[in-house]
This record gives C-alpha cells, structure tokens and sequence, in this order.
C-alpha cells in the first residue's frame, strides 16, 4: 500500500505578484504606454478599450481579457465612452504561460470569481497606488497589515484562473487586429465618400460614378456606408444638400433658384418639391420665416 501518496506536480506556478487592482477609466484617460519585465492580465470589466500591444491594435470588449507577454509595450484608452478593468501584473517562469501570448478570452463566471478574489485580496495585501502611479514606480508594495494568508490565497486563485484559462476557447489576436483594420478602413472609405460628396454636393451626383472613384463594386459601397452611416449614400446626399440650403436660404440673398443650383437640382420645380417634403414648406417660405 503506497502510504506515501501521489507527488502532485505543477504544470504553471506563478512566482510574484507586482501589481493587482480595478480601475475606472474616464473617457477622456489617455497614457503614452508602458514595457516591463512581468505578464500582465487585462480584464474588461465595463465598456469597450482600444489596446495597442507593439505595433498591433485592436478593440478588446466587456467581459474579455488579454495576457501582455515580458517587455511587449502596450497601452489602453476607453473606446466610445468610460470603462473599467482589473489588471494584474506578474511574474512566472513556467514554460506553459507561453500559451497566452496572442490570445484574447472570454471569461466564464468562475473565471470571472477567481479574477473577483484575487482583486479583492489584493486590495488589501498591497498598498494602493493610481494605475499610472504604479506604471511609473513599477509596482505595488506589500501593505504593512499583509498575511502570508491572504498571499497564498491570491498565488492559488491567480494560478487557477491561469490554468482553467488554458482549457477554455480563445481568440488569436491577430483575428481581432485583422477585423479592428477592417473596421478602420470602412470608417475612412465613409469619410472619404461623406467628403467628397460635400465638396461635389453642385453635381449631378451617381452611385456609378462613386463606384468608379473609389473602386468599389455598387453592392460594396452601397453596403458599407449604410453600416457606417445607417443611411444609404443617395438618402445621405439628400439630407447633406437639404441642410445646405436651408443655410443659403437662411444667411444669404441667394435666389431660389441659385441655391437650388448650388446644392445638385437643376430644375427649381424639383428642388422646390424636395424642400417642401424635407421641412414642410416651400423655400420661400422658409427664407422668410427665418429671415
């Protein structure tokens, strides 16, 4: 009988702790970045933030959490509004904390309390320090009323969570890059578009004639600047020329049928008709209403 019992070995250990804490970002928080020696677990807690990790950038969104490796500059801004995190910063030597690199997770609700413990515990075995106040000093300290108690504790939450993360489905980075670029380049080819139709608003404007400038098909294009947008481009136009004339009827003494001109319409009679349907009076009308 073996009296002795199974050595139990250890597939990841975590060494020491640097940094541990949940923080509200404003909206407005801005930082220039940061490398260091240790891992470091950012985990989106509110909100959405855009993460730069050396050159890749990429939205990370509420309830996910990336691993930035040793000496990997990074930085975060809230993207679209405030949010909150919990970010732990680390040391391990175990060959097995290589499986992070690049990932990005979605937590479990387990996960989730593991990461709730381990801040918790942490909030009162470190000094507190502002995230950028630790960025610069290089860590936390150990509170003078700390236990070795509450070190174990984080040491075992922090290396459970590490390892039930390695057992869960996960996202290369380089996906979530891909699409945030994707994203980026939408988003410039609708300010692009949005541009040149204010500057050529006088023409006689075509979805053709847009496809062939921005060499895109007529399905692409229509397509991507209603997701952007939520309009279609000849509803945008529309608008666009709407709203500039009620400027020149408003603050100039351009005829009616010179701002009809100045803004795509040909016939006086057809922007007239387009007026009236838009704010419910004629451009007459309206120039004296406002005048």
């Amino acid at each position: 009988m073996n009296r002795k019992g199974i050595p139990l070995l250890e597939e990841l250990t975590i060494d020491s702790l640097i940094s541990a804490f949940y923080h509200e970002f404003p909206q407005d928080f801005a930082y220039e970045g940061e490398q260091h020696p240790g891992w470091e677990f950012v985990y989106v807690e509110q909100g959405n933030i855009q993460i730069q990790a050396d050159r890749d950038t990429y939205i990370l969104k509420s309830g996910e959490m990336v691993c930035h490796q040793p000496m990997e500059f990074h930085c975060l801004r809230p993207y679209g509004g405030p949010a909150a995190a919990i970010i732990i910063c680390f040391t391990c030597e175990s060959p097995r904390i290589d499986w992070f690199r690049n990932k990005i997770l979605s937590l479990t609700p387990r996960q989730k309390q593991y990461l709730n413990d381990i801040a918790a515990t942490a909030g009162t075995l470190l000094e507190p320090k502002l995230p950028l106040q630790t960025a610069r000093d290089g860590g936390m300290e150990r509170a003078a009323a700390a236990t070795v108690l509450q070190e174990q504790i984080v040491k075992n939450n922090l290396e459970l969570l590490a390892l039930s993360l390695m057992m869960s489905e996960s996202v290369e980075r380089q996906e979530r890059v891909e699409r945030y670029e994707q994203y980026l380049h939408r988003r410039n080819l609708t300010a692009e578009i949005t541009t040149y139709l204010q500057e050529n608003i006088h023409q006689n404007l075509r979805l053709e004639d847009l496809s062939q400038r921005f060499s895109y098909s007529l399905s692409s294009i229509r397509r991507i600047f209603k997701e952007e947008t939520g309009e279609s481009i000849m509803a945008y136009l529309a608008m666009m020329r709407m709203e500039k004339a009620k400027r020149l009827l408003r603050d100039t003494a351009m005829s009616v049928e010179a701002v009809a001109s100045a803004v795509g319409y040909s016939s006086i009679y057809h922007f007239s008709n387009v007026f009236k349907n838009h704010t419910g009076k004629s451009p007459s009308k309206y120039r004296q209403e406002k005048s």
